[in-house]
């Protein structure tokens, strides 16, 4: 058997490995073709100083490379930490076609942007310099911006920056779609969900999934007739001293809530200038009972995550998400029969499928790849290397199960869900349970 690093070497250059020979083509018809993350280098030095310009002006001394995503999801394209001079980049969706973003200054004289990339569709980065500036050498990454997931409810979270009205950033979040299924303005209904928001996202002044309605027969001002987008129960508020109070600066009604960066919320007009965000929510249509939950922490000192949702993408209407694992360590997914719980101790995790009393359990194989799916990335996702995700990330469960007889999953059947995954040094663990009745 060949050793786990070979493995991971291998992943690592499917999936999210650095590109350190690439350089850029002086045009866009010859740009390099390049895969994963990076870091990718780039050489200007012998770029012409093509003057042609974009979006954000002129663009000189650029290098083009052609970079195909894997999946779906808003990537940030950015030469932050990887140069020098005073760069500037803009992505394409062909040679000579729209610009889809582009940027200058981000992070001091250096770029970044985000824009939102559809898997299997081939992109072209174009890297130059900002006026006169002469060409030079460095790197840059394209990284998934994904959103961050809640272990302790299975719901995943992302801020969008940007000026917005709430209606706007209202649709913007329900068109939004992640793991297969679509967004909405975050709802808060515990202490709990806000205190994780704002130990885990740079919150600043976002909309949040909250507006009156005045046509609720209980609609008064200031207080009366709040109601959540999802038609939760509005039965837990965070409003700051004196809010709501119906006031507002430019004279429209204060309707609509938005969140400071302690956490508190205001009522605001829909125009509100101040506002300078979104944060979307996706409940993933989590399905399942969770067992063995939290698992043991793993090298990260967190429980890696196993959550399931209904997907029509899915043979089986099943997809398995895992979240909160080490970056770069691989793993694949497990089911059984049964489940047990607190399981029995392997490496430095839990194993809670059960084969007592004739039950059995099995791992979903992928050929030449010691059964491995995919790579955790940064964010500690689990990245699908192999194909067998429409969203990229996690597994869409197939009709046919790994165990003795390959047997089909059934309606009315109850089946349970586990991850195994690599810990450095050669140490595995694994992620907490689902069990899944289908």
């Amino acid at each position: 058997m060949r050793s786990s690093l070979w493995l991971s070497t291998l992943l690592i250059a499917g999936l999210g490995g650095t590109s350190l020979f690439a350089q850029g083509g002086d045009e866009c018809t010859t740009a390099t073709v390049i895969s994963g993350q990076g870091p990718h280098a780039f050489d200007q030095t012998a770029a012409t100083a093509g003057l042609d310009t974009s979006v954000c002006g002129t663009i000189n001394f650029d290098v083009w490379f052609a970079w195909t995503a894997t999946q779906s999801a808003d990537h940030i394209f950015t030469t932050c930490g990887g140069a020098s001079h005073d760069t500037k980049i803009a992505v394409y969706d062909s040679c000579g076609g729209a610009e889809i973003a582009c940027n200058d200054d981000a992070c001091g004289l250096q770029s970044s942007l985000t824009f939102a990339a559809t898997a299997g569709t081939t992109y072209y980065l174009r890297v130059g310099t900002y006026g006169t500036v002469p060409g030079s050498t460095g790197t840059f990454e394209v990284i998934p911006d994904l959103p961050i997931v809640n272990p302790n409810n299975g719901h995943a979270y992302k801020i969008y920056d940007g000026y917005t009205d709430w209606l706007s950033a209202k649709a913007a979040a329900e068109a939004s779609m992640y793991a297969g299924n679509a967004g909405h303005l975050v709802t808060i209904t515990d202490q709990a969900e806000l205190d994780w928001l704002l130990n885990n996202l740079n919150v600043s002044r976002p909309w949040i999934g909250l507006y009156q309605d005045v046509n609720d027969p209980n609609f008064s001002e200031p207080g009366g007739g709040w109601k959540w987008v999802t038609g939760e129960a509005f039965s837990f508020s965070n409003w700051a001293v004196g809010e709501p109070n119906n006031t507002s600066g430019s004279g429209g009604a204060e309707d609509y809530a938005e969140m400071f960066a302690s956490g508190e919320w205001n009522d605001a007009e829909l125009n509100h200038l101040q506002t300078n965000s979104y944060l979307v929510e996706w409940d993933g249509g989590q399905v399942g009972t969770s067992f063995c939950d939290p698992a043991n922490n793993n090298s990260t000192g967190v429980p890696t995550h196993l959550s399931a949702s209904n997907s029509a993408a899915a043979p089986s209407g099943l997809h398995l998400e895992a979240t909160n694992g080490p970056t770069n360590q691989f793993g694949y997914f497990l089911v059984g029969t049964a489940s047990s719980d607190p399981g029995i101790v392997v490496s430095q995790g839990r194993l809670c499928l059960s084969v007592s009393g004739g039950n059995v359990f099995g791992r979903y194989n992928v050929p030449g790849a010691l059964n491995s799916v995919g790579l955790f990335d940064a964010s500690g996702v689990l990245q699908n290397a192999v194909g067998t995700s429409t969203v990229g990330s996690g597994y869409d469960v197939p009709l046919t199960v790994p165990v003795t007889g390959s047997p089909q999953i059934m309606t009315g059947q109850t089946w349970h869900f586990q991850l195994w995954h690599r810990e450095a040094a050669g140490a595995s663990n694994f992620s907490n349970g689902v069990s899944v009745t289908f």
